[in-house]
């Protein structure tokens, strides 16, 4: 029996899901009152106690690697490195945009766009945007890299596109701002969550499609304003 710990952190608050692929699925919410740092260890332990697990138990971390805020990832990526390093577990890296495409999959009773368009927030007027096209399986296939543009891009999307449905963490920042003939998916598909890398990531451990945690990064939506200086 496989387990698999995954990990978000790839905004201020984040998730946690552990699972053995059949019978066990936690999925729980970081607490909203401090930061990822302060209660991601405080959560994990706490997963493990209350299902009578050990951390030696977990054979491999699924983890987001981005893009996202920069504290966040860190936190996130870290955190999964040192814990698969302490107890010889696999690591198996995923991307945000991928991630909320997969929540889009799993969900039976959403009803499913053919085409998405995930934007994660990069300050300054700018998002990370990926598009992906539901294919005959139900799943999301991506279409083209993620690239950095402006919210104004992002939104002319929905005049060439109409029948895309928007997505991501960058409506938070834009909600209430979008132009009325762009789509909106529920609230709840913005965010990417834990558990909804749990069945891809028991399909890649079953591959061997693992990563490895010592060239492992964060992936930043864009430099830092020092590096961009520089």
């Amino acid at each position: 029996m496989n387990i698999v710990l995954a990990l978000e952190t790839t905004e201020k608050f984040g998730s946690v899901a552990l699972s053995d692929g059949e019978s066990l699925f936690v999925e729980t919410g970081l607490p909203k009152d401090r930061r990822s740092a302060q209660t991601l260890a405080l959560v994990i332990d706490a997963i493990f106690r209350n299902n009578g697990l050990m951390p030696k138990d977990v054979d491999a971390v699924a983890v987001i690697v981005g893009p996202g805020s920069f504290t966040g990832l860190r936190v996130g990526v870290t955190t999964a490195k040192m814990f698969a390093y302490a107890v010889n577990a696999k690591i198996l890296a995923f991307r945000t945009h991928e991630v909320i495409a997969m929540g889009f999959a799993a969900c039976q009773s959403a009803p499913a766009p053919m085409r998405l368009s995930v934007g994660v927030d990069a300050q300054r007027g700018d998002v990370v945007v990926q598009d992906f096209h539901r294919d005959c399986s139900g799943s999301f296939a991506p279409v083209g890299e993620a690239k950095l543009i402006s919210v104004d891009q992002w939104w002319e999307q929905a005049e060439t596109q109409p029948e895309t449905v928007f997505a991501g963490p960058a409506l938070e920042r834009w909600q209430g701002k979008t132009p009325s003939h762009v789509v909106l998916a529920e609230p709840w598909f913005w965010m990417p969550r834990a558990g909804a890398m749990i069945p891809v990531a028991f399909e890649r451990l079953a591959k061997g499609q693992t990563d490895d945690p010592w060239t492992l990064q964060p992936l930043y939506s864009r430099p830092s304003a020092a590096e961009e200086r520089l």
